[in-house]
C-alpha cells in the first residue's frame, strides 16, 4: 500500500494523568473548549466505561486514553473500523507467543468482534479473549470527536471477567512500556488515515471474527438473531431464519456459537 508522505494531525497534543473519572469525559471538556487533536491518558480511571455505559475496569497497568479530533479531519463512520486496526496492528508487534495448530490449522491471534471489540487467543485451545475496546462518542453541536481505548497491557484482571479478559502481561509473562505502545498506535491511526475506504474495509473484514457466526444482536427496540452475511461501514447484515438479510448498524452483539 502507498501511503501519502503528507501527516495528518501526526503530533498530538498528549496530557497525561494519574488518575481521572473518565478521559473521555475529561476529552469532551476539552471539546466544548474548542480544543481538537488531543489525547488524554491516564494511568486509572475510577468511572471508565464502555459500550452501553458498561464498566470498564481501569486497573492500574492499562492504557487508558482518549482522542480527541474534529469532526470535519474524520470519516465519522470510519472511526471505529480504524481504531480497531490500529490496535491490532500495534499490539501485533507485541505478542510473540506461538499458538501452534488448533484444529488442524493455525489459528489467527487477534480478532475484531463486531462493532470494535479486540480479542485475542490466550492459550492452545480455541477460546479468545477480550484485550481492548473502543467508545466513540460523537458531539455535532461542537464539531468534535472522541475515541476512547482502553487496551489490558501490564493491568491485572479482575476476577469476575476472568474468564473473558486478559492482558498483554498475562499472554507474554512480562511486562510492557505503555508510552511505547501509545506511541505506536498514534502512528498506526495516521497510516488508517491516509487509506482508502476500501483498503480500511478489506482489511477489517480480513480480522472479523464476527463473519459467518450466529450471533444475536441485541438492539434498543427487540432482539435480532441470525448469522452475519458481511460487514461494511453501514453496520452488518444479518440473515435470519426465514432468510430476511436485515442490515443493523447499532446494537449490542453476541455470538452464539464457536467457529
Amino acid at each position: 500500500m502507498q501511503i501519502n508522505k503528507k501527516k495528518f494531525n501526526n503530533q498530538f497534543k498528549i496530557i497525561k494523568l494519574k488518575t481521572t473519572i473518565s478521559t473521555n469525559m475529561d476529552c469532551i471538556e476539552l471539546g466544548k473548549e474548542g480544543k481538537r487533536n488531543i489525547i488524554v491518558v491516564s494511568d486509572i480511571q475510577t468511572k471508565g466505561k464502555g459500550r452501553l455505559n458498561r464498566l470498564w475496569y481501569s486497573n492500574y497497568g492499562g492504557l487508558y486514553f482518549s482522542m480527541l479530533l474534529d469532526i470535519k479531519d474524520i470519516k465519522v463512520e470510519q472511526i471505529n473500523f480504524m481504531a480497531s486496526l490500529s490496535i491490532v496492528d500495534t499490539l501485533n508487534n507485541y505478542l510473540t507467543k506461538d499458538f501452534g495448530t488448533v484444529g488442524g490449522q493455525k489459528p489467527k491471534v487477534f480478532g475484531i468482534k463486531f462493532p470494535n471489540d479486540i480479542i485475542v487467543k490466550n492459550n492452545y485451545s480455541t477460546d479468545y479473549k477480550k484485550i481492548s475496546g473502543i467508545l466513540g462518542e460523537i458531539n455535532l453541536n461542537y464539531g468534535f470527536v472522541v475515541v476512547g481505548i482502553g487496551i489490558n497491557i501490564n493491568n491485572p484482571i479482575d476476577a469476575e471477567i476472568n474468564d473473558i479478559a486478559t492482558s498483554l502481561k498475562e499472554i507474554e509473562g512480562k511486562e510492557f512500556n505503555k508510552q511505547e505502545i501509545l506511541n505506536e498506535f498514534i502512528n498506526n491511526f495516521n497510516k488508517y488515515k491516509e487509506l482508502t475506504e476500501k483498503e480500511i474495509l478489506n482489511k477489517y473484514k480480513e480480522y472479523s471474527a464476527t463473519i459467518g457466526e450466529k450471533v444475536k444482536i441485541i438492539t434498543p427496540n427487540n432482539e435480532i438473531i441470525g448469522i452475519v452475511q458481511d460487514i461494511d461501514f453501514n453496520g452488518l447484515y444479518l440473515k435470519t431464519d426465514d432468510n430476511v438479510i436485515k442490515n443493523i448498524s447499532v446494537g449490542d452483539c453476541i455470538h452464539l456459537r464457536k467457529k
